[in-house]
């Protein structure tokens, strides 16, 4: 199987290539704001380089968010609008769940916290599972004045999304934050995840794929 997995929902452009579970081109870049206007190139030098051809892909994978706003919108216009032409499956990934796959082995449940504002965060609690992680609540959007109050001092994976356009949050000093066994929650590691939920039967393919980057989204499904 041939996998295309496209992340845009945070600061980086994120674009993998797979076949048959062998990473063919991992791309990786903190283009910010230019990923609209660079997304369509990467991947057509990506396929080049594969001697791919859109065709060929037999399934996509891509973050649904929560996010960036205009970010989430990107990639899931992008892998939607192929998936369409080529009559292929779109695996959709939450970004919290993506952050969770950071961590590969921990025997008790933990946090994941995604920070698009300057004092909100939304957050979900995950397990892993044989070295996926699984999500034990939906989604959540608070305060980080309200999440410290009720968290017990557990410690957690952060992601802050361009941290550093917003003034600083002192807050943010007194989480405890997980060693990460995988650094960087790129395309690859969006990749892995999507052939996990393909593998394990966990996807409905004849259920619309949609964002989730607007507060009521989240809040629809708590």
């Amino acid at each position: 199987m041939i996998r295309l997995s496209v992340d845009t929902s945070f600061e980086h452009l994120g674009v993998c290539l797979t076949s048959n579970g062998v990473c063919l081109a991992n791309y990786y870049s903190l283009c910010n704001r230019k990923n609209s206007s660079i997304i369509f190139g990467v991947i057509d030098e990506l396929l080049k380089n594969a001697e791919i051809k859109l065709a060929d892909i037999d399934a996509y994978v891509v973050n649904r968010g929560p996010g960036s706003y205009t970010g989430v919108r990107i990639a899931m216009g992008v892998v939607k609008t192929f998936a369409q032409v080529h009559q292929k499956p779109v695996v959709p990934v939450d970004s919290l769940e993506l952050l969770a796959g950071q961590i590969s082995s921990l025997k008790e449940d933990f946090p994941v916290l995604l920070n698009c504002t300057r004092s909100e965060v939304f957050h979900a609690r995950y397990s892993i599972i044989d070295g996926k992680p699984e999500a034990r609540t939906p989604i959540q959007l608070t305060s980080l004045e309200m999440f410290l109050e009720t968290s017990r001092d557990k410690a957690v994976v952060l992601h802050r999304v361009n941290p550093q356009r917003r003034k600083a949050e002192p807050l943010f000093e007194k989480l405890k934050l997980l060693p990460l066994d995988y650094p960087i929650a790129d395309a690859l590691l969006l990749d892995r995840l999507g052939a996990h939920r393909l593998e394990s039967g966990k996807i409905d393919f004849n259920a619309p794929v949609n964002p989730l980057y607007v507060k009521r989204d989240v809040e629809k499904r708590t």
